[in-house]
């Protein structure tokens, strides 16, 4: 298909990118993370309004949800490498640490008092964190 679009006289597909001074998409051509051949990649368009303010908040939000999910991997390799704490979670309940398997099997076995406590601490740590911004994303 990219044979359709092919400005026929370099072979390029969409002509020559430096033709294309007005495209608000050139805002972010020297963002980090930015590549060649490629260039600025946005197959969604969702830069294409080229709102630098839009552009940071979702480049925070990445970094969060990436930091988020590399803990979720650490939490749950490991219990699987170095055991879990002795004793019990829940003393009045009988239930020991030990019995809380892995993985979303876990969410079933937590009393719901552990449950509300674990939301009430990442509501704690998403709201604390919302007018909090540095100069850079990540900051």
């Amino acid at each position: 298909i990219g044979m359709f679009f092919q400005d026929g006289l370099t072979g390029s597909a969409w002509g020559d990118w430096a033709n294309y001074t007005a495209s608000p998409l050139r805002a972010f051509e020297n963002e980090l993370g930015v590549q060649p051949p490629v260039g600025f990649w946005d197959p969604l368009g969702l830069a294409e309004d080229g709102d630098v303010e839009v552009f940071t908040r979702r480049r925070e939000t990445e970094i969060k949800h990436g930091r988020v999910s590399m803990l979720a991997t650490m939490g749950y390799i490991t219990p699987e490498i170095t055991g879990k704490f002795p004793g019990y979670i829940s003393p009045s309940k009988g239930l020991a640490f030990a019995d809380i398997p892995n993985g979303l099997a876990a969410v079933s076995k937590i009393p719901q008092a552990g449950l509300l406590q674990i939301v009430a601490y990442a509501a704690y740590c998403e709201i604390s964190g919302i007018n909090n911004r540095g100069e850079a994303p990540g900051d």
